[in-house]
């Protein structure tokens, strides 16, 4: 018996490539189209408005307005449209989450009424000049906006100084300057550009039948097509020469730490698996290092932790603290780097490391939208597999596993946010 959380591939005449997963335990009918494209200071802006401008209004819903309507006589299914970053992928995505018609007590099938709303959206679209002014004003401000958050703008920060030299130092929505160049018809030949030649995903996760909804989607997406064969071509770089130190001063009221590291292991690594509990010991949960010997026996952090970015193969530590707690808090962090590179780990962080994990996966088997993303990063890291399986690869990390992880974390940058000098 097939796993429920499991994906079943298809791909389409003109090269899309479709994910099914049928999950009986779901009550709507997910479905998310992702468009991969390389992420480039020469296309990232365009790209980026690219999604918002076709949720603005399609040839036969003209507007927010209509498909909102359209949308209510579905039952009040929903739409979205976000831009995300992952490695140096930049992923457009459509998404539609409609009920199923099973818990409506209904006949009528929903699921190809949804689909053809995100035909219409994905490919009719109006693009109109307003639309497209409007986007790029709201864009330009989004990413100015982004200093309003010290939190998630320190963590920008680091990022394109880590990577200033590589498109990953390129934030998902572009740059205001290339946005500000941008002409409606330069975006809208990148959206035909895109949509003809990039690679496109699309997933299903619900209580369906799989070859019906293969053989809806073949023949209602059945627009010119035809994929690029390569779309991760993310730098891994896993050697550091020199360790950069930068800081920012800003009107801030706190102080924000953030040191980035390489780690050379990605998603589709077998060092992976060992990555995410090293990264759990140190730092992602409140029995982590980090949180308890940073935060909550010295005192010297308003918060504390690690995070991956796993497609690029990164490893950022954060730390909020008072000011003149700089030097201290770095140098506490870097012990705790240190104790992890000489296996100083007890048996329990282990144990404690690897419930923690599990049940994070299994929670996520229980949402849809979160079992979507974890396929998805599978996909695009050229390792796709469901939930089990890898809880499966999880539990049977061992210590040296994960000491071996350990020797290959290489500081790279140093960034702090430090308050402004008064003169």
């Amino acid at each position: 018996m097939k796993e429920a959380g499991a994906f079943k591939y298809y791909q389409t005449d003109n090269e899309l490539d479709l994910y099914i997963c049928k999950n009986p335990k779901f009550k709507t009918n997910l479905i998310q189209m992702v468009i991969l494209g390389q992420l480039d200071k020469e296309t990232a802006s365009s790209n980026a408005l690219i999604p918002f401008i076709l949720y603005r209004g399609s040839k036969n819903y003209p507007s927010s307005r209509d498909f909102k309507l359209e949308l209510d006589e579905l039952y009040g299914a929903e739409l979205s449209v976000s831009v995300l970053k992952r490695g140096e992928i930049q992923l457009l995505n459509f998404s539609l989450e409609i009920v199923n018609e099973k818990y409506l007590g209904i006949d009528e099938a929903l699921l190809p009424k949804g689909l053809a709303l995100l035909k219409e959206l994905v490919l009719n679209p109006l693009f109109t000049e307003e639309f497209f002014q409007q986007e790029k004003d709201f864009i330009i401000k989004e990413i100015k906006s982004i200093i309003n958050d010290k939190y998630y703008y320190s963590l920008n920060r680091c990022f394109q100084e880590m990577c200033a030299e590589e498109p990953f130092g390129l934030y998902k929505l572009g740059r205001i300057e290339d946005h500000e160049k941008l002409t409606r018809e330069e975006v809208y030949q990148q959206y035909q550009k895109i949509i003809q030649n990039n690679r496109i995903l699309i997933f299903v996760i619900g209580d369906v039948d799989e070859q019906s909804v293969y053989e809806e989607i073949n023949s209602e997406f059945n627009f010119k097509h035809q994929a690029l064969k390569e779309y991760n071509n993310t730098i891994i770089k896993k050697e550091v020469a020199e360790i950069k130190e930068v800081e920012e001063r800003l009107n801030i009221e706190q102080g924000k730490l953030v040191l980035g590291f390489r780690t050379g292991i990605t998603r589709k690594d077998e060092l992976y698996y060992p990555l995410l509990m090293y990264n759990g010991i140190l730092g992602s949960f409140p029995h982590s290092k980090l949180f308890q010997n940073v935060r909550e026996k010295e005192s010297l952090a308003y918060y504390a932790s690690s995070s991956l970015e796993s497609t690029k193969g990164l490893l950022l530590i954060t730390a909020g603290i008072d000011f003149a707690d700089y030097k201290k808090t770095r140098e506490i962090i870097l012990q705790e780097v240190e104790k992890m590179r000489q296996g100083d780990f007890t048996a329990e962080e282990f144990d404690w490391t690897m419930k923690s994990l599990i049940n994070s996966f299994e929670n996520t088997a229980d949402n849809n939208r979160g079992l979507l993303a974890h396929y998805l990063l599978g996909v695009i890291n050229h390792r796709p597999e469901p939930i089990r399986e890898s809880i499966e690869r999880l539990s049977m990390v061992k210590r040296e596993d994960i000491i071996s992880v350990a020797e290959n974390i290489k500081l790279d940058t140093i960034y702090f946010l430090n308050k402004r000098v008064k003169n």
